[in-house]
């Protein structure tokens, strides 16, 4: 039996109702009954969701710690919440000795170099009219023009800096791009259905588009910038803020 049914039969044998729980634990009936359901995405992030679970259980006169924890280790990890998700793999040490600025860094320089090397070598080569043989009257032959503009090489260019450009808009209504400064926890729906649920590290912006509506909970929303159909929006709200935002299509221009 899962912890949620344990829950839920602890609270039947005692003859309580969802409200009358509710009303002694200040969590709402909803929570209660995701919680009893096992149903992890209706239940809040921790460490709010842990803190539901905890009060529960010491409700029917249970360890809350030991049951909260219990309860979340029954999940597999990618349905665990936010703040417990794995921190990203490291990279391996010969690509990390590399970040993609040092690479575009050494990129240009390699650029340059082999354009100032290019330059250099025509400068040096012998002008045509010395190359010229000597005819037996004494005099030079007569060399055939060049067309200087055909003969001259192409002026090197500079290599592109590589610096991605943003990607372009998504064509559908609604297209929102979070970007984290800071790590931050997102949980994010695209009319109705989850799009986005993970911890966001700096340098890795994410896109979640629908047609109807967006919504969004995020934890520091502050360490949070998002962009609405391209247009900035600046920070999701105050540093440490847990926030919730709805967006429609309506909404989509005066959001933030």
């Amino acid at each position: 039996m899962s912890i949620g049914a344990q829950l839920r039969a602890s609270r039947e044998a005692r003859g309580l109702s969802l409200d009358a729980v509710s009303h002694t634990t200040r969590v709402q009936p909803r929570i209660l009954a995701a919680i009893e359901r096992d149903d992890l995405s209706e239940v809040p992030p921790r460490p709010f969701g842990r803190g539901f679970v905890r009060a529960y259980a010491r409700e029917m006169g249970l360890d809350g710690d030991q049951v909260a924890r219990e309860y979340f280790a029954q999940f597999v990890p990618v349905s665990v919440m936010p703040e417990d998700l794995p921190e990203p793999a490291p990279v391996p040490s010969r690509a990390r000795a590399f970040p993609p600025v040092a690479l575009a860094t050494v990129g240009i320089a390699a650029g340059l170099a082999l354009a100032l090397l290019v330059g250099r070598t025509w400068t040096a080569r012998p002008s045509q009219a010395t190359a010229q043989p000597v005819g037996t009257s004494g005099s030079s032959q007569a060399a055939a023009p060049t067309d200087t503009a055909s003969a001259a090489p192409p002026a090197p260019t500079a290599p592109a800096a590589a610096v991605t450009a943003p990607p372009a808009a998504p064509s559908a209504p609604l297209a929102i791009v979070l970007t984290a400064t800071r790590k931050s926890w997102v949980d994010a729906r695209a009319d109705g259905r989850r799009a986005l649920y993970q911890i966001l590290l700096p340098g890795s912006p994410q896109t979640i588009t629908a047609d109807r509506e967006i919504t969004l909970r995020v934890g520091d929303a502050g360490a949070l910038q998002w962009t609405i159909n391209g247009r900035d929006a600046g920070a999701i709200g105050r540093p440490g803020q847990v926030r919730e935002i709805r967006v429609t299509p309506a909404t989509a221009a005066t959001a933030k």
